[in-house]
């Protein structure tokens, strides 16, 4: 999967970016009035073209509005797309965990599953074959069972210095990122996940990668295990982009023979140079941007002039991309003012009818492949008790959310899935009628913190009793040791986390809770919560307030909830069960043509996961790209951001 969990974790996991004030974690019976209201049931996405077909002519792009709007009022460049965002972390290559806002970078720069990829994310949320990169693919079955894809690149493929891309850059990857050696350097990667020799490669038993194969400069191919198959997105196993060989490993060839491929010499020391250089500023790309600088707040970006071109055959309009951190509470107004050309993913009342107001914007809809949610690790602390975190749901208010932030533009979710998903709806009224309603009730809160240890009071002995709790929090809940029950929270959003900290803090008391909420930085927010496995008993946090969002394969269920995750940031909550486990492999385990199954399995693994509330569901909502005037278009959508269509768009003249 080349890498694929990289876009689901934002992370990233993420097709769209986040929203400005709404951290964005790298890669969950409800009443009718919890499940907001979406189009008809839609078809499940294709898997793709069929292999053993040639691939098809670049589709033409739509065609443009020629009439230039009456008033212009942008202060950017011309030749500039100016995009705002929040802060960056500066990680601009696959395998370290990232925000959304790092990531749009990637796609850009070509470190990422998009444009120089075999298969790509179309912006409906289908995995298709690249036919600007792969000019035929072919399968065959062994004996056994096992599936190969023999791939053949087209030769005109360039890296941004004039080099050719070949076929040894494309195993070069799969070899690298499936490395124990690139893996002791911090990489997390699902590169060669269900190809044959994966585990034994990655465990160090062996230097050759069985399942992948340099068969010509421009051929190779990727052999699938028997074990693996079906698989409900195969060709997503297939997924594969170059890395720039002649600059990440000087020196190492790739040598294929009945064993598989192998990389001539020893790669240690190299992925620690790559560690510490190539990933904050990757000196060649593939996609269809340079990077130029990053000095911790604004990347630039230049036009590579070798890019062959997007999935449809169309180049970039604009000599540069800036991305720069702005302020959230002035983004959409720069937008207005024409000092930005584009802001994504706003999701708060105020700006989007600041944007629809304005004669100088335009506010581009689409609803959320997410959900917004508080996060908990599930494997320490307070938090660590189920019935801690449900109660932690029955005393905080929803509906503010929905209200004070979204203004209405939005709805309340019972689990972890968003609105766009094909999944949610399809199954909609069956899953209103299985899931437990997550709602504001401090009785019920109460009623979970008395199956817990927290049943005291500061004595350790006496029994709690919940008609003595006080707005002053002066009678709390303590367990047998005397200790008070406390949770601390971290937030790097100053609206939703705004919400949640006036919520806990006003509700929590009453029923014995302290709830502490501190706003930080967003980088350490990601820290916090990604690596806090490695903290072990040092960590402090309890939960944090997050967001995320889906890709076309929705396998970010194993990657965030099986126990195969657990001890890595991919399952950043630390949470897994037996039954969760069962339910993921049967939806990964069927037939690509098998929507129905894998529905009703989806619907009973939301259920599953309900049972333990790892995270909160906050809402899914409509996510509105703001744009300037200035600008054509920007055909985003749930599947689609900025920086994957950014050869469609351009400003007037």
């Amino acid at each position: 999967m080349a890498l694929l969990l990289s876009v689901i974790m934002l992370v990233t996991l993420m097709a769209a970016c986040g929203p400005k004030d709404e951290p964005t974690a790298p890669p969950a019976g409800n009443t009718g009035s919890n499940t907001p209201d979406a189009p008809p049931p839609a078809s499940p996405p294709p898997q793709g073209q069929q292999p053993g077909q040639t691939a098809p002519p670049p589709e033409a792009p739509p065609e443009p509005v020629e009439t230039p709007p009456a008033n212009i009022n942008s202060k950017t460049p011309r030749d500039t797309f100016v995009v705002g965002t929040p802060a960056m972390n500066g990680d601009f290559i696959n395998g370290f965990g990232n925000s959304s806002y790092d990531k749009s970078i990637k796609v850009l720069l070509g470190h990422y599953e998009h444009y120089s990829a075999t298969y790509y994310q179309t912006p409906e949320g289908e995995i298709a074959l690249n036919p600007t990169v792969v000019q035929n693919i072919t399968t065959s079955v062994d004996a056994v069972g096992n599936k190969t894809y023999t791939i053949d690149l087209w030769n005109d493929l360039k890296w941004s210095d004039g080099r050719t891309i070949n076929a040894k850059d494309f195993v070069g990857c799969l070899l690298l990122y499936a490395s124990p050696e690139f893996a002791a350097v911090g990489v997390s990667s699902s590169a060669g996940d269900g190809l044959i020799g994966n585990d034994e490669y990655r465990d160090g038993d062996t230097n050759y990668f069985a399942g992948a194969k340099v068969l010509g400069e421009f051929k190779f191919s990727l052999t699938i295990s028997a074990d693996e198959l079906p698989y409900f997105w195969e060709t997503a196993f297939c997924m594969m982009y170059p890395i720039p060989m002649h600059v990440w490993l000087p020196g190492i060839d790739i040598i294929t023979d009945a064993n598989g491929s192998c990389f001539s010499g020893d790669i240690s020391e190299l992925c620690q140079v790559i560690a510490e250089t190539e990933r904050y500023a990757p000196s060649v790309s593939s996609g269809p941007y340079m990077f130029v600088d990053f000095d911790g707040t604004t990347v630039r970006l230049q036009r590579n002039p070798y890019f062959k071109g997007d999935p449809h055959g169309n180049l970039p309009t604009f000599e540069f991309v800036v991305q720069m951190e702005v302020p959230s509470e002035t983004d959409v107004d720069m937008v207005i003012g024409g000092d930005l050309d584009f802001n994504a993913g706003n999701i708060e009342g105020e700006k989007i009818e600041a944007a629809r107001a304005s004669e100088f914007a335009v506010a581009h809809s689409y609803l959320r492949a997410g959900y917004g949610y508080v996060g908990f690790h599930c494997d320490w602390g307070v938090a660590a008790d189920p019935n801690v975190r449900w109660a932690i749901s029955c005393i905080i208010d929803r509906n503010a959310v929905i209200d004070h932030v979204l203004g209405g533009y939005g709805g309340l979710v019972d689990a972890c899935f968003g609105m766009a998903q094909w999944t949610f709806q399809a199954r909609r009224r069956e899953l209103a009628s299985r899931l437990t309603p997550i709602a504001f009730n401090l009785d019920k809160a109460n009623d979970f913190l008395d199956l817990t240890e927290w049943v005291f009071e500061a004595d350790g002995t006496t029994p709690f009793d919940r008609t003595k709790t006080n707005a002053d929090g002066t009678y709390m809940r303590h367990n047998a040791a005397g200790e008070m029950l406390v949770i601390r929270h971290l937030s790097a959003s100053s609206v939703v986390g705004g919400v949640i900290e006036s919520e806990t803090l006003k509700n929590g008391p009453l029923v014995g809770m302290k709830y502490e909420v501190t706003h930080g930085d967003f980088n350490a927010l990601l820290d916090n919560y990604y690596y806090g496995f490695d903290l072990g008993d040092d960590r402090y946090y309890n939960s944090y307030n997050l967001a995320t969002n889906f890709s076309a394969v929705d396998d970010k269920y194993w990657a965030s909830w099986h126990s195969d995750m657990l001890g890595t940031w991919m399952n950043s909550e630390q949470y897994a069960t037996p039954e969760m486990d069962a339910l993921i492999m049967q939806m990964r385990s069927l037939d690509p043509t098998d929507t129905d199954t894998f529905a009703d399995l989806w619907v009973e693994f939301m259920v599953a996961w309900q049972q333990g509330l790892p995270q909160i569901p906050l809402y899914s909502n409509e996510y509105f790209d703001i744009y300037n005037t200035v600008v054509k278009s920007v055909p985003t959508s749930p599947y689609a951001s900025y920086e994957e269509v950014i050869c469609m768009v351009e400003k007037w003249p």
